[in-house]
């Protein structure tokens, strides 16, 4: 049998794969490019099924709500008359808004670098 190698008289690349990456190995560029990556893939010896697992990209807008969700669970301690606990309420309201804020930043720029 004639191969197309060497028809054209090419080279065989030694390794087509990123230095250290494996065939079956998805590397983690591929979640930020594809939004999901597959795992390892198992068979099951009795039925011969392949099941292979997936992961992908957090929902980055339900993550958000969620956060704003639990900020406004305790704003009404910001008005305590216990300064400590008017004080920790207080930080924990703007944390999680800078942790909602931060968590729509990560998914615009995931978003434009996948538009690159």
């Amino acid at each position: 049998m004639i191969k197309l190698t060497d028809l054209l008289e090419l080279e065989k690349p030694s390794n087509i794969y990123a230095p250290g990456e494996e065939p079956g190995n998805a590397p983690e560029k591929d979640l930020m490019q594809k939004g999901f990556k597959l795992g390892k893939a198992t068979i099951d010896p009795e039925t011969g099924a392949s099941v292979t697992d997936v992961t992908y990209l957090p929902a980055f807008e339900q993550i958000r709500r969620q956060a704003l969700t639990m900020r406004k669970e305790f704003q009404p301690f910001k008005f305590s008359a216990n300064e400590d606990i008017a004080k920790v309420a207080k930080d924990i309201n703007t944390n999680l808004t800078k942790v909602s804020q931060l968590i729509f930043a990560l998914e615009k720029m995931i978003e434009l670098q996948n538009k690159k």
